[in-house]
């Protein structure tokens, strides 16, 4: 669970960085509410979306950050360590005989 905590933080500082960086500020985040942080999710991605289409500046590394860390959290309440995969995914595997 203190993976958990440390995304959480994370995804708040990431939060406050990309409403600082735009105009229109994004939902209140409420990091208990699963449904609220894949709401979040999707209202991230529909305005970097729109943006690409109306051709308009966006703060596309914050988006990105923002997205990454929105998912990791919903990852980790699912129980899913992304980085635990990466890990195992990057070392040998002993079972090729």
């Amino acid at each position: 669970m203190a993976r958990l905590k440390q995304a959480k933080v994370a995804l708040q500082e990431s939060y406050d960085c990309f409403n600082q960086a735009v105009e229109k500020q994004l939902p209140a985040l409420a990091l208990s509410n699963t449904d609220s942080i894949k709401n979040l999710l999707d209202i991230v991605i529909r305005r970097e979306s729109l943006s690409v289409a109306k051709k308009s500046s966006f703060p596309n590394k914050l988006s990105a950050d923002l997205r990454k860390k929105l998912a990791d959290v919903l990852l980790l309440i699912d129980k899913v360590d992304i980085e635990i995969i990466k890990a195992n995914a990057k070392s040998p595997s002993i079972d090729k005989a």
